[in-house]
């Protein structure tokens, strides 16, 4: 057995500030109940919350650095959501994972995304000059879908009301999901743009767990929708990018920015309040299933939007068992959708998910994250589910009067 040395101060226990609720770990009760709430707990691999707490409590930075349990580590928070000391298992595995000795350990695609949306705006690599191309051909497109000549999805248009930020996804291979919620900005009457010089809401700076980076991909979508004057970001269905532009920006870059921030399905429920647009339950003839992202949902709040926004577009809507801040994470979350070397761990953190779609008899869910959207979308294939899987914005597109 490797011999191991148990250091009180050691490098993550100075990033840890023990005496702050959230990071207090020195209080661990050593209960379990992080253990018993944890999706991936007792099937083969996974984390196990309750040795994170201790490992990094009694100083194993090095072992706890080697852990694949770091990375396994959704970042979902249901583990502690009923920690009887309020430990937060998101601040601590992140500072774990900001750690210099997990270096070597960042999973390749991670770290590669992040110097490509460093450097380029996109975590795709996608440039400018690609980005313009690919919006052209897609407005010429929209304008006949529509059988509107004048419309089109424009983009670095000042002083508009909404700047849309796009999901990597909605600039490859979903290119339809992108469309939608061009259609839905058309409907709204106001005025809306795209930015060529940012087009990316995702963060995986949140993910590797070192807020200087979060902090400069934050900036960099700060200052490009500062600078083209927009009132509000409208924010592509991205549990984690929602959770940080939402609840972690003003922190982060030490201001308020100068703009609102909210997520797409929100601004679509509040535009058909106003009376604006209708939706026509008839075009889903069959119950949805809603399932919470753990940033949306749990994390930020958000659980009323999504679930009337449904019930409008919807012929009925139906709750996966536990819901809200009792929800079961997908599996995806954390950055281990991103991880191309993740698929089989994702299949195996995903069982839980996989026995509530099951037991709740539906053969259609929605979700208003398209990293849960992927995820959920490959449990059911991988475990032959035959459920189709929604966001909740693209139904709503669908069932636009």
């Amino acid at each position: 057995m490797e011999a191991v040395t148990l250091k009180k101060d050691s490098a993550l226990s100075e990033l840890m500030d023990m005496d702050f609720v959230g990071e207090n770990i020195s209080e661990c009760l050593t209960c379990g109940i992080c253990n018993s709430r944890c999706s991936w707990y007792g099937e083969e691999g996974g984390p196990i919350p309750r040795r994170i707490v201790r490992m990094a409590f009694l100083g194993l930075d090095d072992l706890l650095a080697k852990s694949p349990m770091i990375w396994d580590c959704h970042l979902c928070n249901r583990c502690t959501l009923e920690c009887p000391m309020g430990i937060d298992m998101e601040k601590v595995v992140r500072k774990v994972r900001s750690l210099p000795t997990t270096k070597d350990s960042v999973p390749k695609d991670l770290a590669k995304g992040i110097e490509t949306r460093l450097s380029m705006g996109d975590v795709n690599g996608l440039t400018k000059e690609e980005f313009v191309e690919t919006i052209e051909w897609l407005s010429e497109e929209f304008a006949d879908e529509i059988d509107d000549p004048d419309a089109t999805i424009p983009y670095d248009q000042k002083h508009t009301r909404f700047l849309y930020l796009p999901n990597p996804r909605e600039l490859g291979m979903n290119l339809l999901h992108l469309t939608a919620m061009a259609g839905l900005f058309h409907a709204f009457g106001e005025p809306w743009t795209l930015s060529s010089r940012h087009t990316d809401v995702t963060n995986w700076g949140y993910f590797k767990g070192d807020d200087e980076i979060t902090r400069k991909m934050v900036l960099q979508i700060v200052e490009a929708t500062e600078d083209l004057g927009a009132e509000t970001l409208v924010l592509s269905e991205c549990g984690h990018g929602y959770y940080v532009l939402k609840n972690l920006t003003e922190k982060l870059i030490g201001r308020k920015p100068k703009f609102f921030v909210t997520g797409m399905p929100e601004l679509t429920l509040e535009i058909m309040n106003r009376g604006v647009i209708k939706f026509d339950p008839k075009t889903h003839p069959y119950p949805v299933a809603y399932h919470d992202p753990c940033n949306l949902g749990r994390k930020s709040g958000i659980f009323d939007a999504p679930r009337e926004l449904l019930s409008k577009c919807c012929q009925e809507v139906k709750e996966l068992d536990p819901n809200h801040e009792n929800s079961i994470c997908c599996g995806g979350g954390g950055g281990i959708v991103q991880d191309s070397t993740g698929t089989k761990r994702r299949m195996l953190a995903g069982k839980a998910k996989v026995r509530q779609m099951k037991t709740v008899g539906v053969k259609h869910v929605a979700t208003a994250c398209l990293s849960c959207h992927r995820q959920l979308t490959e449990l059911s294939k991988h475990y032959d589910l035959g459920i189709q899987v929604h966001t909740v914005a693209a139904l709503a597109a669908e069932a636009r009067v």
